[in-house]
Order: C-alpha cells, then structure tokens, then sequence
C-alpha cells in the first residue's frame, strides 16, 4: 500500500502528540503521582509508536515504543518520576521533533538514537524500592477477574477516579478469526478504535507481548469510556477479523472488597446503576492546507478592492436600487471578511507552549528557582502574526530570566520568595491583542541606565531632565544598548532588544517596558489582530493620497483650531496638556516639488488644513495634511523587494477609482521626528 498519500495527516497528528507530551512531562514533574495524567502520556506515546510503525518509520517506532515502556513503567509503580528522567524524555522528544522535520523535509527517520535509548533503558532499570515495598502489603488485596487480569491499589485508583466521574469501565476481551495472518495489527486497529471513544488502562497479555504477538487468539484492554456497551462492542465489531467482543463491567475496589463474600462470574455480573450524562455534540473538524486558506484570503481581498470601487461609483450617481445593492453587498461581504480573518485565528497557546520547557531549563542553567505562570493561552491571533512573534517573546523571557530575577540567595536577603515568579499573560482589547511578560525580580536600575546612554552619546547631559521613566527604560531598545556587566550566554540586557522592536513594529505592533526597582520588571506588546485587511483614515497631500491606520490615529483637527507654535526652528502643538511636535506631509514626502504639472492639484488655503495625531506607545506626533478623505477598509499590499528599503511607507493598497495609494508607516514617522529633535538638541 502507497503511504506517501497519509504523509501529511502523519506528521500533522506527531507534531499534535508530540506537543501533548512536551507539556504532560512538564506537569509530570509537578504531579508524580496523577494516574489521569501518566495516562495521557502513555496514550500519545502508544499512538505515535503505532502510526510511525505503520508509515514504515522504524527508528521512530523503536525510540516511541522505549519511551511508552518508561511511561508504562510509571503506570504500573514500577518507576518514579524524578528530575533526570524527565530530562532523558525530553532529550527523546527533542530526537523525535527532529525525525519528524526530517520527514517533513523529504527526508526520513535514521538519526543516531542509540545513546537515548540507553538512557531510556537505564531508566527501566532504576527500581525504587520505597515504591516495591508499598506495593508489596497491598498486594494481597488484588483480584483476579474471570479474564485473568489483575489490578493493584493504582489501577483500582484510576477505576473510581473514572466512576466518580460518570465514567464506564469495560474488561473488552477481543478473540480473532482462525484464519487471522497479522494478529499484531488487527490488536493495533484494536487500539486505536477503542481510543477514539475513550482511554485505555491496562491490558493483557502486555502491550509490548501483543506487539510481539505473544498472545493465541485472545486479548483484553480495559477501557474508560463515556459510551454505552453496545457502542463500544460495534465499535470492536466494525473491524474485519474480529470473532468475538465480551464485555464486562469494571468495580472499584471499595465495592469489590464488599462483594468478596459473593465472587461471580464477571461476565455475568451486572452493571453498576449510573445516571446517563447527556453527551456534548463533537465538534467537527477538517484539516485544510494554509496555502488554500491565503488563496481564499486573496481573492477576497480583491472583492474589497471592486466593492469599494463599486461605492464610489454609487455614491456617485442617483440610482437608489444600485445603492442599495452596493450596501447590502458591504453588509455581506463585512460578514464573510470576519469570517475568513477567523479560519486563519489560532490560540497564543501555539507559542507559550515551547516556553515552559525552556524556563525549566534556563532554571537549571542559571541555578534559579523561577515559577512559569501562564493565562489567556486560548486569546487567537492571525497565524501570520502566530509565525512571527515567537522569537521576540523568547528573547524577553530569557533576558527576564537572565537578568530580572535574581538568585534564590539575594531574594530571600531581601525578603522574597526565593522561588520567582515569571507571568506570561495574552488579552484582547479592543481590535489589539495584549502580551504581557512580567517578573518579581529586581527592576531596571534606572541610573545605571541613563549612564550607559550618556557614555554611548544616546542622549545628551541637557536632555536627561526632560526624560521621563519610561523614556528611559524604553532606551533599553536602542541599538547596541546593555547595563550587562558581563554578558553572558543568555543574554545582556538591551542585546538584541532593538531587533525584538524591530520584528514588533515589522508586525504593526508595539512594545513597552515598565519597572519597579526592587519589584519587578514588565515588557507589554501591542499586535493587530490582523494584518491584511485594515481600517485607515485616508489623507491627501498634494496631489497624492495616502492611508493612515485606523489603530495608529488618537485623534484629528482643524489647524486653525490648535495652537500651533514654532519652538528651535520646529512646529509644535499643545495637545492634552503636552508638546506635541507636527509633521508636515507635504514637505516630508516632498510631494508639492515633485508635482508640478499641469495636473497638480492646488494645495488647500494652510487655515482648512487637518491634523491627525498619530500614537504609537506614548509617542504622539502631528500629521499636517492638506485634507481628510474619510475612512475605509482597505487591503494591505506589500511594496515589493524593489522598495523594501524606501523608508516611510508599511505597504500599499488600491483604492476605488484604482489608484493605488501609499499607506503611512506611524512608527517610521514618529522615529523621524525623534531624529530632528536629537539633531537639534545635539
């Protein structure tokens, strides 16, 4: 059979199993002993075995099949979690990503496994024996079933968890057809069925004697479950070579213990009474390929581009059905944008998940004691931002915990928890999404801050006493720019930190940093929810027009209802009880000297002239045009690699009449003006 066809749906599910392990074995630590949670990890890893051994991925199938023998092992008490072994199963999973990419790659899955699976079966081999020796009184309360299986203190731990919740728990003894060849597989089909509508707990024979098929015809699983028995015997049935199902219900061992005066036949034993829960519709789902959902994305995005063209040409003449036509396509088409932007949301989760296992380590690396807290994983972001923020976020994580916290010692010197606490926090307000990361470390030393940028000439003496504090943290992200001492592997505060801003404003957002010496210290992104479709205020200088995002714009107004003033050869207004300076459209495109034919068009008397004020973070600058066009939705074209490095200008898009207007890029404005400044006081 040609698997190449399922090689996308295969490496699609690894990753997904892959990640539920990366972040079980990070509880794992934290809950040793949670039967709920060790069988999740055992199911991922059991799943990822057998559909790597049916794709033909041997080397892959071999290291899965070691690891769900460790996981087994934790199961069955035979082993206890402890911080080398969740080491050695992650170095597995970090082997198995790897295999993965390979095949993904057009590659296959022959890496060098041997050293891991070493590990792994040392691992195998580390009996506790605190845990033999409270296995061992017990021992004698274990019940053997008419099936011939039977259960420890643990198993009957997961059995009445399993109860206690409305669950079912089935002994499914399967028999296979004289004539089956492949008894392994059809076992495996088993498996894989039953966990579609439920969990398995234990089996017998082994799940490593029915890989070898070291069984006759018959086998057993016990299955936690939410359906009924009939469903879970057709479920069995539907697959080719099965002879026969036998069902039987599952006590725990409070009732078995009260019914041992009266041992039955299991198979003949009644079920135990439970109130039917009524059962949650399943969501349905389908996989679809990226590329099919950007193709879909653009040609909506050219149903903008038309329907705007289609206003303007109704507004345009007196036709009352052609504009009514016009608004009812608006009304359905906002609808069906909204719902396109939404296929392409997915959950922050995406990316905080590869930042506990990285805390864990950087923990270890720096001998610090840092506590992960993460909310809002579930907040949604477009998926090309998804894409792009994780490396940012990576790099102010591990400058928090390089440099933020501080050594268990110097915490509790200063009367701290000598644990810190890193909160990595994502929110929606508004049409933005909000990403915190906050630490309860030692704060930003403000002087030796401003030090460090007085020696590197960033700011000069006479500018430092108009500087306000968040003036000077955020000079934290000038280029170059570090209070590190020593800098070390990890990271130097400020290394870097001008690219973090750099990929944020790439993405349309912002970022702020706030600190409290002796208390902490907090970075705050800003993103879009979206970046290909926007609302933008569209201006005119000139003869041009350019288009101004909506989410940049604090406010607008008339020139000759300001003050506008001229302070060392710049303009200035007073907005909000503070100097905002103003920037001329006309003279920092250069658009009045560039057209001057006939076509040009006049400029507007300087008294009907607008402002539009313009924020990013808490920088406002003026934006002096000719004249306000009115807002619309527009589609955000990128300029292309010939103009990549014109400066000013975030993209472009087509506007009604099929003129393609520049759109501004706020940040490069406001950095601009920062320069002039800079220059002047210099």
């Amino acid at each position: 059979m040609d698997m190449s066809q399922y090689l996308s749906v295969f490496i699609d599910e690894a990753r997904e199993h892959l990640q539920n392990l990366n972040d079980k074995l990070m509880e794992l630590e934290e809950k040793k002993e949670d039967p709920e949670l060790i069988n999740s990890i055992f199911r991922s890893a059991h799943t990822l075995k057998g559909s790597s051994g049916q794709m033909g991925f041997s080397t892959m199938m071999e290291l899965t099949h070691t690891m769900e023998n460790v996981f087994d092992a934790l199961r069955h008490q035979k082993a206890v979690v402890s911080s080398n072994m969740v080491d050695v199963l992650l170095e597995a999973l970090d082997l198995l990503e790897s295999m993965v990419d390979s095949i993904e790659q057009g590659g296959n899955d022959k890496l060098d496994t041997a050293e891991t699976l070493k590990k792994l079966r040392d691992l195998l081999q580390e009996k506790d024996q605190t845990v033999a020796e409270s296995v061992g009184p017990t021992a004698s309360r274990n019940e053997s079933t008419a099936s011939g299986l039977s259960y420890s203190e643990y198993d009957y731990a997961v059995v009445e968890q399993a109860l206690s919740q409305n669950m079912s728990v089935f002994e499914t003894e399967i028999t296979l057809r004289k004539d089956c060849v492949l008894k392994a597989a059809r076992a495996l089909m088993v498996s894989n069925a039953l966990e579609d509508i439920g969990n398995i707990v234990k089996s017998k024979p082994s799940t490593e004697d029915i890989e070898k098929e070291a069984f006759d015809r018959a086998f057993t699983y016990v299955v936690v479950t939410d359906r009924d028995e009939e469903t879970v015997r057709k479920k069995v049935m539907d697959i080719s070579e099965i002879e026969i199902v036998t069902l039987s219900s599952v006590k725990g061992s409070t009732e078995k213990n009260e019914e041992n005066s009266e041992t039955k036949d299991k198979k003949e034993s009644p079920e135990i009474e439970r109130k039917s829960q009524p059962q949650k519709p399943i969501a349905k789902t389908i996989r679809v390929n990226l590329d099919r959902l950007d193709h879909l994305l653009n040609l909506f995005e050219e149903m903008v581009i038309d329907r705007s063209r289609l206003e303007k040409i109704s507004s345009s003449m007196e036709n009352q059905d052609l504009k009514e036509s016009v608004g009812m396509l608006k009304r359905v088409s906002d609808q069906l944008q909204e719902t396109i932007l939404n296929l392409r949301m997915e959950p922050v989760e995406q990316v905080f998940n590869r930042f506990p296992r990285m805390v864990r380590s950087l923990s270890k690396e720096l001998d610090k004691k840092v506590n992960l807290v993460i909310t809002g994983a579930e907040t949604e972001l477009d998926r090309t931002v998804i894409d792009e923020i994780g490396d940012p976020l990576m790099h102010m994580i591990r400058n928090s915990m390089d440099h933020g916290i501080e050594h268990p010692d110097v915490r509790e010197k200063a009367g701290k928890n000598p644990e810190g606490t890193l909160a990595l926090r994502a929110y929606h307000s508004g049409s933005h999404v909000f990403i915190e990361i906050e630490d309860d470390g030692a704060g930003i030393n403000r002087e030796k801050v401003l030090k460090k940028a007085v020696e590197k000439g960033i700011v000069s003496e006479d500018r430092l006493k108009t500087l306000t504090d968040k003036d000077i943290y955020h000079l934290l992200f000038e280029s170059g720019f570090s209070t590190a001492d020593k800098i070390s592997d990890i990271s130097g505060r400020g290394v870097g930190l001008d690219v973090v801003e750099s990929k944020i404003h790439s993405l349309s957002g912002t970022v702020e940093v706030d600190s409290t010496p002796g208390k902490g210290t907090k970075f705050t992104v800003k993103l879009p929810l979206t970046l290909s479709i926007i609302n933008a205020m569209l201006v005119q200088a000139g003869p041009e027009v350019y288009a101004i995002p909506i989410a940049s714009i604090a406010e607008t107004a008339l020139e000759r209802e300001v003050n506008v003033q001229t302070i060392n050869q710049s303009r200035v207004m007073s907005f909000r009880e503070r100097i905002v300076p103003l920037i001329n459209l006309d003279d920092y495109l250069n658009v009045t000297d560039a057209f001057i034919s006939g076509d040009s068009v006049n400029p507007e008397n300087e008294s009907s002239r607008s402002i539009v004020l313009v924020r990013q973070a808490d920088k406002v600058v003026g934006v002096v045009a000719d004249k306000l066009l009115g807002y619309q939705d527009i589609v955000i074209k990128p300029l292309g690699k010939y103009l990549k490095n014109v400066r000013g200008f975030s993209g472009a898009t087509i506007l009604g009449d099929g003129k393609v207007a520049l759109i501004l890029d706020c940040q490069e404005l406001i950095n601009a003006q920062k320069k002039k400044t800079l220059k002047q006081n210099a």
